[in-house]
């Protein structure tokens, strides 16, 4: 398949086959993750691979947000794998602006650099993104299923996984086989979110 098929394969799978991934497969899906690019090569990220079946019941009960699911997602426990993404927000790169004038730092928790009041934006939530959707478009390849999960406990998942509190958790993403891949859903034109020369 070209990289646009894979794009266009990829669903948000939420129904899992307990069927193991293989080693093999699982390496590539990992070496896809370490491939990927982020802002100023600092790779501000860890990633925990999940495959006990209590810690990811766990996890699938910390995923959780009110009203909507305040038990959690539980179908993410159904995936061989589940992946939780950790960024450091102090290892990533922050935009932000001192005496009017943009600047770029990294080494820094965003709270402790001294800058302007204006907006300021740490990129580390968007490098760990880029990985994961790295992954999950060589998973599709690979006819495995995704779900980007980002309602989630990040206090109780941090005390399951042992995380320290300088990470952040942003995303948890389960892995795996299923036997009822979606239809696609609706996109926008390509005119409703593309505009050329200036914003309109």
């Amino acid at each position: 398949m070209s990289v646009l098929e894979v794009i266009s394969r990829r669903r948000s799978v939420r129904s899992y086959r307990s069927e193991p991934i293989p080693d093999e497969v699982l390496a590539r899906l990992l070496e896809a993750l370490r491939l990927a690019p982020t802002g100023g090569n600092r790779q501000p990220f860890k990633f925990v691979i999940v495959g006990d079946t209590r810690t990811k019941s766990r996890i699938a009960a910390a995923c959780r947000w009110t009203p909507g699911r305040p038990k959690g997602h539980e179908f993410i426990a159904e995936a061989p794998v589940v992946i939780v993404a950790c960024g450091s927000e102090k290892d990533g790169v922050t935009r932000f602006y001192k005496d009017g004038q943009t600047s770029l730092t990294m080494g820094q928790i965003p709270d402790k650099i001294d800058k302007d009041d204006a907006q300021f934006l740490n990129l580390t939530a968007v490098d760990v993104a880029i990985a994961l959707d790295h992954l999950s478009l060589v998973a599709a390849e690979q006819g495995l299923g995704t779900c980007w999960i980002a309602a989630l406990d990040e206090h109780e998942l941090k005390a399951i996984l042992s995380i320290p509190d300088e990470m952040r958790v942003l995303f948890v993403m389960p892995v795996g086989y299923t036997d009822s891949w979606p239809e696609a859903r609706p996109r926008k034109r390509l005119e409703q979110i593309v505009c050329y020369e200036s914003y309109s």
